[in-house]
């Protein structure tokens, strides 16, 4: 009974192999037949080919696929805006669902059938990270803490995002429309009224006026002291008393030093109050163009491959229908 079950095993696993062999057998017969087909219709495949991507060329230039539309603005963020920017940015696709926002930003949903994408990215410049470097680590050699850190890529994460002066707003839309225009302006003109922000910059503004009249104050007394001594120079013979550590009395370089410092921050406050007076600038306010990034992509090459797959597909029917019509003959 035992020897019976073996041989059946036995039989059951040579059939099986058999099996294989035959369907593998099949299978290169099959894949012979078609690189035999396609060598004897090369020409007419290769024709297939050139028209199928120049016609895609010409189809997808008139399409909607090729009619997206983008609109880019230069943004100069002031202050900490940077953060708030990018994560309003960010988090738009939940916000334009809200009705109570887009009515606050007075837009309607109609106002947004055409537009795709919003998107912010930094403008990278190098010189932007070294002189931020140079305000947090002041006295240090911030190039070389710059260079440790330094990775193409890295310059294009968040690692240094709050450190580029510029950034890059983009608005994608599948189609032109006339209310387009309005997205861009009315998100802008919601951003600029934060009233936190507004708090913050008006405060700094407060600070900042009020720090350039002391300065521009301690820089006359320094120039009328420097003019003092040029005019009645100190002999080196006179009796001086000196009063408290002699190290940190005021030497004439070490005033021109002092000099040349508040020159330079009273130039920067200066800018800031007359440069800085709103949340975002707009460097850059750019019409909405086609954007042509979808041409020669997608049905340049998927209708050439289509129609080779299709005329394929007819040349098997009919020699399929003629070996059916044969057998039912015989």
């Amino acid at each position: 009974m035992t020897q019976e079950k073996t041989n059946n095993i036995e039989i059951d696993l040579g059939q099986f192999f058999k099996s294989i062999i035959k369907g593998l057998k099949g299978l290169l017969k099959l894949l012979i037949k078609a690189l035999l087909f396609y060598k004897k219709k090369w020409v007419l495949f290769l024709i297939l080919l050139v028209l199928g991507a120049v016609g895609g060329y010409f189809i997808e230039k008139t399409l909607v696929l090729n009619k997206r539309h983008k609109q880019e603005i230069i943004l100069a963020p002031k202050y900490s805006t940077i953060p708030y920017i990018y994560d309003f940015v960010k988090n738009l696709n939940i916000k334009f669902k809200d009705k109570l926002f887009l009515k606050e930003i007075d837009l309607h949903s109609s106002d947004l059938k055409y537009l795709k994408k919003v998107t912010i990215e930094p403008i990278i410049e190098s010189k932007d990270v070294i002189d931020k470097l140079q305000i947090i680590y002041p006295g240090q050699n911030y190039f070389n803490k710059f260079m440790e850190g330094y990775e193409n890529e890295a310059l294009k994460s968040g690692k240094y995002k709050s450190f580029y002066k510029n950034h890059k707003l983009t608005l994608v839309f599948k189609n032109e429309n006339k209310n387009n225009t309005k997205i861009s302006r009315q998100l802008l003109s919601f951003i600029s009224k934060n009233e936190y922000y507004i708090k913050e910059l008006s405060l700094i503004q407060k600070q900042t006026k009020s720090n350039l009249e002391k300065n521009k104050k301690t820089l006359i007394f320094i120039e009328d002291y420097l003019d003092r001594l040029n005019k009645n120079p100190i002999s080196e013979s006179k009796d001086v008393i000196v009063l408290g550590d002699e190290s940190k009395i005021p030497t004439i370089a070490s005033l021109i030093d002092k000099k040349a410092f508040l020159l330079g921050t009273i130039n920067d406050q200066e800018k800031t109050l007359e440069l800085d007076t709103n949340l975002v600038d707009v460097i850059d306010y750019g019409n909405i163009v086609r954007d042509a990034l979808g041409i020669h992509k997608r049905l340049i090459v998927l209708l050439p491959v289509f129609l080779c797959f299709f005329v394929s597909f007819v040349f098997l029917i009919k020699n399929s229908s003629k070996k059916l019509e044969n057998f039912i003959n015989n």
